[in-house]
C-alpha cells in the first residue's frame, strides 16, 4: 500500500478543544472566510482537476448551510442541475458529523438528497452507509480510531474503486475523499489533493494526483487481453506477459465491486452470466478496460 504523505500547516488557528458536559466539541471543517478543496475527476477518457469552493452561508428549512460550488473561468458555479460537486454542507461540532446535500440521479430524473458524509462519534466495529443510490446501499465498517497530528481519525474498511486508501474521517478537515464523494458516483479518481482554509493549506496528499486517463485498448500489446467483448456467458482473460501473481476485479459504473478472483493460468475463464446487461469496468493488474455485457 502506498504511503499517504500528507502534512498539516497553519492549523493552529482552527484547532480548539472544549468540553460541554461530557461531549467533546470538534473544530469546524470550514475556514473563517472560505474553504477550498482540490481533487481529481476522471471517468473513462475524461480527466480534470476540480476545485470546490465555499464562502457563502444560506438557510434551508431553518438550518444553516454552506453553499459549495466549483471554480471555473467564469467564477463560482453553484448549479445543481448536474450530478457532481455542487451543493450545501452543514456540520454538528458536538458529535463531529458533516452532511452534504446535492444532486442525485433517480428513476424520475435529477433530485436533491442529503447524505451523512462523516461521523467522528463512531467506534471500532460500528457501520456507516457510504452510498445510497436506486435503493442500493454500500455499508462499511470502522476498523480503527486513532490520532495523527493531534487530530482524531476514524478509518473505515471502504476503498473506492481500486484505491488502496480507505475512506477516513479526519477531525477539523472532513474526509480524505472530499466533501461531495457520495454525489460523485461517476468519479473514478476519488481522493483529496488539498484543503485550504482562508488561503492557508491545511491538508495535502502528495499521492493523490491526476492520472493519465483513458482505458486500455484490448489488444495483444497490453499486459492483459480478454475476449469476447461484448460477452454474454463468459470471458477469457489472457496474460500476454509472464506474470505469476495477477488478479481481476469487475466494477459497476457506480463503483460497486461486483466480483474478483486470482488469475491462475495463462488463459483464465470468468463466468459473467450473473451480470446484468450493461457496461462494466474490468481491472486487470494496473490496467482497466470497458466490459460490455449483453443478454
Amino acid at each position: 500500500m502506498k504511503k499517504i504523505l500528507k502534512y498539516i500547516t497553519g492549523f493552529s488557528l482552527y484547532i480548539f478543544l472544549s468540553f460541554n458536559f461530557f461531549a467533546q466539541n470538534y473544530p469546524s471543517i470550514f475556514g473563517i472566510e472560505n474553504t477550498k478543496w482540490d481533487f481529481p475527476w476522471c471517468n473513462l477518457d475524461q480527466s480534470s482537476i476540480t476545485e470546490q469552493f465555499t464562502e457563502l452561508d444560506t438557510i434551508i428549512d431553518g438550518v444553516e448551510y454552506k453553499k459549495v460550488g466549483t471554480l471555473n473561468s467564469g467564477g463560482i458555479s453553484y448549479d445543481l442541475n448536474v450530478i457532481g460537486s455542487n451543493g450545501y454542507a452543514r456540520e454538528d461540532l458536538v458529535e463531529g458529523k458533516v452532511w452534504f446535500k446535492g444532486a442525485v440521479e433517480t428513476m424520475s430524473g435529477l433530485d436533491t438528497a442529503e447524505y451523512l458524509i462523516m461521523d467522528l462519534s463512531l467506534n471500532v466495529g460500528d457501520t456507516f452507509i457510504v452510498y445510497q443510490s436506486f435503493g442500493f446501499e454500500t455499508i462499511t465498517t470502522v476498523d480503527s480510531v486513532y490520532y495523527e497530528f493531534g487530530l482524531k481519525h476514524v478509518r473505515t474498511t471502504h476503498q473506492f474503486w481500486w484505491s488502496e486508501v480507505p475512506l477516513t474521517f479526519i477531525e477539523g478537515l472532513g474526509t480524505n475523499y472530499g466533501i461531495s464523494y457520495m454525489h460523485d458516483n461517476y468519479n473514478m479518481c476519488l481522493c483529496l489533493i488539498s484543503i485550504k482554509k482562508d488561503s492557508d493549506e491545511v491538508y495535502s496528499n502528495t499521492d493523490c494526483f491526476l492520472p493519465i486517463v483513458g482505458l486500455n485498448d484490448n489488444d495483444s500489446e497490453s499486459e492483459f487481453s480478454f475476449f469476447p467483448n461484448p460477452a454474454s456467458s463468459h470471458i477469457t482473460i489472457r496474460k500476454n506477459t509472464i506474470e505469476n501473481d495477477a488478479s481481476y476485479v469487475i466494477y459497476s459504473l457506480l463503483g460497486e465491486r461486483i466480483k474478483s478472483e486470482t488469475i491462475d493460468s495463462k488463459e483464465h475463464q470468468v463466468d459473467v452470466t450473473d451480470l446484468s446487461k450493461g457496461t462494466y469496468i474490468l481491472v486487470l493488474g494496473d490496467q482497466s478496460f470497458k466490459l460490455f455485457i449483453t443478454e
